[in-house]
């Protein structure tokens, strides 16, 4: 019996879900396809029939799950947007409040934190690496739209600036894993995103000459 289009589509985002859940628990090397066929309840030949391999898969539902930041982030940086600020600190309070109360955010940023956040750039998986790279490129562009609108002021260094982001943002997941109980990321994001705005309001200056 064939299947219909809805049944091959809950077949791939079942697989999607399973291997998020997996790579957030054990790292994407330490998670083979079997182990994904397995928590999905499927064969192996049913997760080829919808992905190239790991890495296709993790291409996939990355894009899939990421989609609401993705979204936010391009409106930041788009031309046409009257307030890129604003939907700037829309997508970082996202990202702080889905990591407590979204699970599926949730384990995307844990993947995220735990795939990136090694000492030897060597030891990184050269697909995570270049994320990295392309999340570093879209701050850089919306802070540098930000600038262009008058919101940020007109020395900032947006390459300084998107990785001081980068080390706050992560900072604070990465210390709410760890100790969820010692605070809440939701009720606080609305403090912790003014603060980082903050530090891009009087900080991370472009270097003068001389």
């Amino acid at each position: 019996m064939r299947r219909t289009k809805e049944e091959a589509e809950a077949t791939r985002l079942c697989i999607m879900s399973s291997a998020l859940e997996l790579f957030s628990e054990k790292g994407i090397a330490a998670t083979s396809l079997a182990d994904i066929a397995l928590s999905a309840g499927v064969t192996r030949g049913a997760i080829y029939w919808h992905f190239k391999n790991k890495w296709d898969l993790f291409d996939g539902l990355w894009e899939h799950y990421s989609s609401p930041l993705t979204v936010l982030g391009a409106a930041s940086a788009s031309d046409d947007q009257v307030d890129p600020l604003g939907k700037f600190v829309e997508l970082l309070r996202l990202v702080l409040v889905g990591a407590e109360q979204d699970q599926n955010i949730r384990r995307l940023v844990t993947l995220y934190t735990r795939e990136t956040s090694v000492l030897s750039n060597d030891d990184m998986p050269e697909r995570m690496r270049a994320l990295e790279n392309d999340l570093h490129t879209r701050r850089v562009r919306a802070l540098e739209n930000a600038i262009k609108k008058g919101q940020l002021p007109s020395d900032l260094d947006p390459e300084a600036a998107s990785l001081l982001i980068k080390v706050m943002v992560d900072g604070l997941i990465v210390s709410w894993l760890r100790s969820p109980e010692c605070f809440s990321l939701s009720e606080r994001a609305g403090q912790f995103v003014e603060s980082i705005i903050a530090v891009l309001q009087h900080g991370a200056r472009k270097r003068t000459s001389g």
